[in-house]
């Protein structure tokens, strides 16, 4: 029987030092056909920390990636469906603030970090706009796979360059890598990558391969114990098997490039705020996804929440 793509995930997330939690995660392991089409989807954001909307932001970006990237059509790329995809959610956001008593100060507004990763075969395709960071454990080091969208003003003063619902379009990096069995990718906000050292990191992964759910929580209340002020949510995945790979998968699209993101014509009106959750008993309730999809297993949660389908 021919090998199909399968991945072992481990994911934490906490509100640490701070009263609430404004970061969001969740991955999508869809069944056949969508494994094939489309892939594995993991994502990580983190609402900036001067908003009190933030975690709305984070929560409706991930949401809404983990959905409608799989409601894209067949016949697209895993780039152009992940573009289209993060420029609504963009624009959406945007004109949340806009709309809002926010309108001019977007520091207050929705606005989030994001970085995803696509693994569709035996490629990694990632999307990244902020200061959220995804790694490739590499022995017992870590490589980054992001850029950091900071400006630094002084040794003491830094902000963000790039992030969602800033402006009505939206520059995201991109770059596609070959994967291979056993390799590790770990996704994680500034909160956990700031303090936890990254040997710390790669030994507490390879210390803990049959529960990596474990292993997350350890790094986090590492980052924890070294005083971490922030919000700490981390990502681990593991590439437990490959289908055999295409000779021209990996070039098929762009290997590493900005897309410009602007806004388009959406197929879902969001004026109704469907990934909106404005309050914490309802971010309890379980969502489906819409019935023109086909079904598919999720974990997407941030400290308040589990959301599956």
């Amino acid at each position: 029987m021919p090998a199909e793509l399968r991945i072992s995930l481990g994911q934490y997330s906490d509100k640490g030092r701070k009263p609430a939690n404004q970061d969001f995660h969740g991955a999508l392991i869809p069944t056949e056909p969508l494994l094939n089409l489309k892939g594995i989807a993991v994502v990580i954001a983190d609402g900036i920390s001067s908003s009190e909307v933030s975690h709305i932001a984070s929560e409706s970006a991930v949401k809404s990636f983990l959905t409608d990237y799989y409601c894209t059509s067949e016949s697209w790329s895993v780039k152009t469906s992940a573009h289209r995809v993060l420029a609504a959610t963009n624009a959406w956001l945007h004109s949340q603030t806009r709309r809002s008593q926010y309108a001019y100060d977007q520091d207050k507004g929705y606005v989030c970090t994001l970085s995803a990763m696509v693994v569709k075969s035996t490629t990694a395709h990632i999307f990244h706009a902020g200061d959220c960071r995804i790694y490739r454990l590499a022995g017992n080091t870590l490589e980054q796979l992001t850029d950091d969208h900071r400006v630094i003003v002084s040794s003491e003063q830094t902000y963000l360059g790039r992030a969602l619902g800033i402006n009505p379009q939206i520059e995201i990096d991109y770059r596609a890598l070959p994967v291979e069995k056993g390799d590790v990718f770990l996704l994680a906000t500034d909160g956990v990558y700031e303090y936890a050292a990254p040997r710390f990191l790669a030994a507490t992964v390879r210390d803990h391969p049959d529960d990596l759910d474990r292993a997350a929580k350890l790094i986090v209340d590492e980052a924890v114990r070294r005083g971490s002020p922030d919000n700490l949510t981390i990502q681990i995945v593991r590439i437990d098997d490959i289908p055999h790979r295409d000779a021209s998968e990996v070039f098929s699209e762009d290997e590493h490039e900005p897309i410009h993101a602007a806004p388009f014509e959406q197929r879902r009106t969001r004026t109704d705020a469907p990934y909106l959750i404005p309050s914490p008993p309802d971010l309890h309730r379980v969502r489906h996804l819409p019935d023109r999809c086909p079904s598919t297993s999720s974990r997407c949660s941030s400290s308040m929440s589990a959301w599956s389908s």
